[in-house]
Order: C-alpha cells, then structure tokens, then sequence
C-alpha cells in the first residue's frame, strides 16, 4: 500500500482501493491535485487492514465494485461493521440501474461510471466527504481557507469580515431552463454570487458560512434578492432558488409574511444534497413549504444516491439529473439507459426530470431521446445578471 500527499494536502484523506494499477495511479493523481492525502489499496481485504491501522481517520473511500478476494459491495458492508457514517463511493466500468440500487442498499452514497471526468471524480469525492455533517463541512471550509491565506488562516474576526463585504456585495445570476417540446424558457435558476475576491467562488462563500454558522444568514439574502428580481422576468417562467439543508431549521422560510412567501406560487425550492436530510423531519418540513404554495425540487440525482430516498420521502414535483450524468451522454451506452430508466421511473412518481449541465448538441439529442424535455446548460446560456432569452 502507499500513501500519496504533497504540499497542497490539506483536505484530509481518502482511501483509493482498486485492482487496476493505473486507475489508483489517476485516481490519486486528480485527488491529490485538489489538495487530499490519498492511500492506495489493491483490494478490498487490504483496504480494511489499511482502516484498521490508520493513525487518523479517512475522510472518504472510493472503490472500485470488481476486484478479488472482497468486491466493493462487500467492502461496503464490512465498512458498515465498523463505521456507520464513513462515506464511501464506488466505481464501475459496468453501470446498471440494478448495481446503483444494490450499491445504496449496501451502503455507499455515490456510484460513478468509468471512464470519468477528473472533475467528476473530484467534485464527487467532495460531495461525499462533506455530505455526512457540518464538522466535515467546516474542516473543508479551513481547507478553503489555507488555500486563499496560506497557512495563517485569519482568526475568525477576520472572516466575519470578509463574508460581511459578501453578503454585502452578493447578487444573483439566473441561469435559464428550457422546455423543448415548447421551444421556450421554463424556468431560471437563481445562482449566488459576490464580488467579494476572497470568496468569489460560491462553494467557498457557502463553505465559510457553513464555518461560522452563517448559513440561514445566506439563506435569507438569496430569498430577499431572488423575490426583488422576480417581477422583472418573464410572466410565464418559475424560478428555481437553491435551499441548504441547514435552512430547513430557519423559521422566517415558513413565514408568510416574506417577500418571496409572496411569489410562492412561481418559486421552485431546490433541495440539495449539502447536509443529510433527516427524512421524518425534512417530510413534515416539505409539507410546510407546500402549503405555502412553493414546488420541490430535488437537486444533484446522480451525483449522490442517497437522493433515490429522497424521491420517497419528499415526492418533488421536479428532479434534477446531476451533470456527471449528462457529460457525454451521447458517447456512452451504460449511462444512457441509466437516464432513460431514471427518467422513466421519475415520470411515474409524478416528477418532470431536468439535465443539468447539457453543454453540446449531442448532448442534447441524446436527452431529448432518454424522454427529457427540460434542459440547462450553457448550451443554452450561461448563468448571468437578468433574465437572458434564449433562442431555440
């Protein structure tokens, strides 16, 4: 076994376990890259040795599903024997509706297709590491943190003031969503961003909210804003706004005596994968914001599993299929009958699909065919100040 770190390992550590030399060599290499102290295991039986004898704990596991002696599904459950919440996702060249239902079953929270994108692999790899509880979020955010300021990271005085100017300089960009079957804009999304330098990126902003318990405080400013834009787009299109997991304990969200309480009949809450759900809770707190005349929407399927229980528990009237699905849908057999079955059974439940992320016309077509009719991307446009047409 080895262990791969450099000077940029600051995010914690992942243990990689894969028969194939060359997929832990690349595997290692991206995540490493993105600032992770990465270990290295040719099988699962090794991978449990290494958890056992590792000084600190991992932050994440990713695994391979085929490999002797123990196969990623019964890695899984060993994992489970001893670490309930340890965060594991595992990797396929062979993907099928049946093998992702069997990963959750098991216990994983992701299933990613092989070949992958580097920024899939890594997005997915810190979508898992932070998806099981603040405390990793806020580790991630002093990661964040060191990468912008070195390793002096300002004391916490100094980033209540840097996310102070944000808030103060934050404004929405709206990205549209198409409706091909109409050949017009359904819906737009409301996307946050600030001109504040240090926190330009949004993962950051909301990372360092996360850290100061700052959350609901965005939360607020995105709803406040989103309600101000809303008269000035057009009549006939919804608008998405993105809702942290943390927002769900907010009170003013379930008032009806805010700006955008007003608008509820236009507005889509977008729940997203950010914090786990606790799903007796998050149900009767859905049904809250329903009353108030708000659509569901669960965000990221795909890029998570755990949002197939979601599905269940908050019956969205919208689904939204991650990015990683949709990137070369048209040159990928496997996934594309993934989003044909995920598609199919959404339809059933009641719930209209959207393809994040469509960037090419093959793209496209290949959506279109799986029976999706609502479509983002910057195909279409990228996200921006106002309401942007687009021609169709």
């Amino acid at each position: 076994m080895a262990e791969v770190g450099g000077g940029k390992a600051h995010l914690g550590r992942v243990l990689v376990v894969d028969d194939d030399v060359a997929i832990r060599r690349v595997c290692a290499r991206v995540l490493n890259a993105e600032g992770w102290t990465v270990v290295l295991a040719d099988n699962g039986r090794a991978a449990i040795a290494e958890l056992e004898a590792a000084p600190t704990p991992f932050d994440c596991v990713l695994s391979d599903v085929n490999m002797p002696e123990l196969d990623g599904f019964g890695l899984v459950r060993a994992l489970r024997e001893r670490d309930d919440d340890l965060p594991v996702l595992l990797m396929t060249g062979d993907p099928s509706l049946h093998g992702a239902v069997k990963a959750i079953d098991q216990g994983a929270i992701s299933y990613i297709t092989k070949p992958f994108d580097h920024d899939i692999l890594a997005s997915a790899v810190a979508r898992a590491a932070r998806v099981h509880g603040v405390q990793r979020m806020r580790r991630r955010a002093e990661s964040y943190a060191r990468e912008l300021y070195g390793e002096t990271i300002p004391n916490r005085a100094a980033l209540e003031g840097r996310f102070g100017n944000a808030i103060q300089q934050s404004w929405m960009a709206f990205q549209p969503i198409v409706e091909i079957s109409t050949h017009s804009v359904y819906a737009y999304e409301a996307l946050l961003r600030t001109e504040e330098e240090s926190l330009r990126r949004p993962d950051i902003f909301i990372a360092t909210g996360e850290r100061l318990d700052r959350i609901q405080q965005i939360g607020r400013t995105v709803r406040a804003a989103v309600a101000t834009a809303i008269p000035d787009a057009p009549s006939n299109a919804l608008i998405f706004v993105n809702v942290h997991g943390l927002e769900l304990s907010d009170e003013e969200l379930y008032s009806t005596e805010t700006a955008l309480a007003k608008h509820s009949k236009r507005v889509v809450l977008e729940i997203t994968e950010r914090t786990s759900i606790d799903p007796a809770v998050g149900s009767a707190r859905v049904a809250m914001l329903r009353r108030l005349g708000y659509r569901i929407a669960v965000d990221d399927l795909g890029a998570g599993y755990a949002a197939l229980g979601a599905l269940a528990s908050l019956e969205p009237e919208i689904v939204k299929l991650d990015m990683s699905l949709i990137r070369d849908l048209d040159r990928h057999s496997n996934k594309r009958r993934i989003v044909s079955a995920i598609s199919s059974m959404c339809r059933e439940l009641g719930s209209r699909v959207i393809a994040e992320g469509v960037e090419t016309e093959a793209e496209r077509t290949a959506c279109i065919d799986a029976g999706i009719d609502l479509l983002q991307g910057y195909l279409f446009a990228k996200p921006g100040k106002g309401f942007a047409s687009v021609a169709l």
